[in-house]
């Protein structure tokens, strides 16, 4: 197919930029591109191209992983997404139903506006409808409608006492059942006033319990990040909320806690689920075993020899990696320097220097220590002075502030992706 005239001139103008910033590192007025400045430029000219991108290759089998876990996509491209708002249909959500459907048409617009997406969304009462409302299917009817057995169906077990508030057996449902779009971002938004299991019997902590994680394993299994607004006029309580927040936040979703929205809240609410569909946007931190360097100081010809009150020594500081698998990368200490016990500062000389000091202050950089191989583990040194003069007998503390290294470990896995070729 042939390409415009414009594509033909944004490629030519990406190329000249490119090319005016590497041809500059010829010119004297600038100091010659390094190493940083040139991946700069690449990556950002390479992550420019790519973001325009509107296709996604699906992972192959077994080898889909949670490794993009933060939103999955790049935010500037394209992406599919299927969020289905659900509701509790018991008679005090009425408010609440008629307030999400003022909502809906807005909060699909903010999110447009917001993120380049590809929505399907479907309405559900939980075992129920509301007239008047968008909420004109019962996620079971749904469900028993594509086929699925309704004796399998977690909101159908235990049944009698639990009938449209069964908020987390509707979500485990859903994620488990739903004719999601290959390759969609999935969500559900959930909005209720009770607790999760129902209201009947009241305040029965296990059950709750048992079927928010059915939830969540649902949902974690089949990448569906979910969401929810918990009313709290019936004050059900913080062990409730709670139990709101863990529904979600495994997920990647959020709870919002709240008495009663008004639109405008629910128009917010429902953009950032849609948005985020693929999971809230959002840097996560893993649990990491303790990796901590050996360091030690060392000094002198003999074991005889001692530092005296008037004395110049060289010590060592070396750096020692015991771990066989990992690498200290980037090691520096800030500052070394030397105190009176318990923390006061080393008594003055006439001059105004100390009696007691460490040359150098810092910082100073050990670069990379590398693994322990064969029982021998990975060492870097440095020398540093200590000069006394005229000093007092005693103790004294050498400290080091700053002790900074990133840890490195080294790992490898295997990616397959489906390459599906239309016939020519």
């Amino acid at each position: 197919m042939a390409k415009s005239k414009s594509a033909k001139s944004d490629k030519r103008g990406e190329a000249a930029n490119l090319d005016a910033l590497f041809e500059g590192s010829k010119s004297a007025r600038m100091r010659p591109l390094s190493c940083d400045d040139i991946n700069k430029a690449v990556s950002n000219y390479v992550g420019r191209q790519c973001s325009t991108k509107a296709n996604s290759l699906p992972h192959l089998g077994e080898d889909t992983h949670s490794g993009c876990g933060c939103t999955g996509r790049n935010p500037d491209a394209p992406f599919l997404a299927d969020l289905i708002v659900l509701i509790d249909s018991s008679g005090s959500m009425s408010r609440a139903a008629s307030a999400v459907s003022s909502a809906v048409d807005r909060a699909i617009e903010a999110a447009k506006a917001s993120c380049p997406v590809d929505l399907r969304i479907a309405y559900f009462g939980v075992e129920g409808v509301w007239s008047g409302t968008v909420f004109t299917t019962s996620h079971l009817d749904y469900l028993t409608g594509l086929g699925v057995d309704p004796s399998t169906l977690a909101t159908n077990n235990p049944t009698g006492g639990y009938a449209r508030e069964e908020g987390a057996n509707a979500v485990e449902d859903l994620s488990n059942h739903y004719d999601w779009r290959d390759d969609a971002c999935r969500a559900i938004f959930y909005i209720s006033d009770e607790e999760l299991d129902g209201i009947s019997p009241l305040g029965d902590v296990a059950n709750e319990a048992a079927a928010v994680a059915g939830a969540v394993a649902a949902a974690t299994t089949n990448n569906v990040t979910v969401f929810a607004n918990h009313l709290t006029t019936l004050n059900r309580g913080a062990t409730v909320e709670q139990n709101y927040r863990d529904m979600c936040e495994p997920t990647g979703g959020k709870a919002y806690i709240s008495a009663a929205p008004s639109v405008s809240e629910y128009e917010s609410m429902l953009a950032e689920a849609i948005c985020g569909s693929c999971g809230v946007p959002s840097c996560t931190t893993i649990e990491t075993p303790a990796i901590e360097p050996c360091i030690s100081v060392t000094w002198g010809d003999s074991e005889c020899d001692c530092m005296e009150t008037d004395d110049t020594e060289i010590v060592c500081v070396t750096i020692s990696n015991c771990y066989a698998d990992v690498t200290l990368r980037n090691f520096n200490i800030g500052a070394v320097y030397i105190r009176e016990v318990g923390g006061g500062a080393v008594p003055m000389l006439p001059d105004g220097s100390p009696s007691v000091e460490i040359v150098p202050l810092g910082p100073v950089c050990f670069g990379d220590v590398g693994p322990c191989v064969d029982d021998v583990p990975g060492q870097v040194s440095r020398q540093f002075m200590i000069r006394t003069r005229g000093a007092k007998a005693g103790d004294y503390e050498l400290r080091m502030l700053g002790v900074c290294y990133d840890v490195c470990f080294h790992y490898q896995e295997n990616e397959a992706f489906t390459l599906t070729l239309c016939k020519d």
